[in-house]
């Protein structure tokens, strides 16, 4: 008899297998499209800025750029008591170059500001600007170097009645961990990948620490009841009981590691009168973003 032949076993072909992709961590705002808008005022030589900023808003977050409104302030004094400083030429300058950076991106409310600066000035330009606006209109107000992140759920938050919502700061920083300069490619995020909480340690143990948490969006007349007003530059007034809580939705970006907000903080220390805290804390950031070590 022949010899049996053993039977070879031949593998079945492999299958490969597709994970299913993650779940966005944030999405535009789109069922709001029609109802947002966005308000920022800022320094004239924050301009580098403005390019990164518009494009964030308008692709992450889903505002229009016609519902943009920015004011870019550009005082005709600089110095703290009211005399006329060269330096004011160079800040003319930088709000050109601030106007038309935005005008590139397909921003045309472009308003320039040259009243001394002060956060009174801020507030009361913004209150103003919500007290025009209908009342079922959203509203973002976000400094220059905030870059706000909303989660997938809104949508769910809303229906909730949920108006107002809130998030921490999170501190962006180079691969380098120091402060560098900023530049208009690639996008600011790709620039500054690495994730710190900066401003969380910047007090001595035992001090109240610093307020980190801000405003992201609300609704500027809840119910039809009067529109909601700036209190601070992270507050809202409590008009609303429940109603106006603040519903948070984690973290955002703050830009400041970079050498251009080395030269903001100069200067503010040199043309403003900040109370002690304030002066403080803006020392505090300085010496940390001039040292030759790393941020975090």
């Amino acid at each position: 008899a022949a010899p049996a032949v053993a039977a070879v076993a031949v593998a079945a072909p492999a299958v490969a297998t597709v994970a299913p992709p993650a779940a966005p961590l944030h999405c535009p705002l789109t069922t709001l499209r029609d109802r947002l808008h966005l308000a920022c005022f800022f320094d004239a030589d924050s301009h580098p800025l403005a390019r990164h900023f518009v494009r964030h808003y308008a692709t992450v977050v889903g505002v229009r750029l016609e519902r943009m409104t920015f004011w870019v302030h550009a005082p005709t004094t600089t110095d703290a008591n009211g005399v006329d400083d060269p330096r004011a030429y160079a800040t003319a300058a930088a709000a050109a170059a601030a106007e038309h950076s935005l005008h590139a991106e397909g921003v045309d409310d472009v308003r320039r500001i040259s009243s001394r600066w002060s956060d009174k000035l801020m507030l009361n330009v913004t209150n103003e600007f919500i007290k025009a606006l209908p009342r079922d209109r959203w509203l973002v107000f976000a400094n220059i170097d905030e870059f706000f992140y909303f989660p997938c759920d809104m949508q769910r938050r809303i229906a909730e009645r949920k108006t107002t919502f809130c998030a921490d700061m999170e501190d962006r920083v180079a691969q380098s961990r120091r402060a560098v300069e900023l530049r208009e490619a690639p996008p600011i995020d790709e620039q500054f990948p690495v994730r710190c909480r900066i401003r969380q340690s910047l007090r001595p143990r035992g001090q109240r620490p610093t307020t980190t948490e801000k405003i992201t969006l609300f609704l500027a007349s809840p119910a039809g009841r009067p529109h909601r007003q700036y209190k601070s530059p992270h507050r809202l007034f409590s008009q609303y009981g429940k109603l106006g809580r603040c519903n948070n939705t984690g973290s955002f970006s703050h830009y400041t590691a970079t050498t251009m907000y080395v030269q903001a903080i100069e200067k503010k220390l040199r043309n403003f009168r900040w109370n002690p805290t304030v002066e403080m804390d803006y020392r505090s950031q300085l010496k940390l973003l001039r040292a030759d070590a790393p941020l975090c």
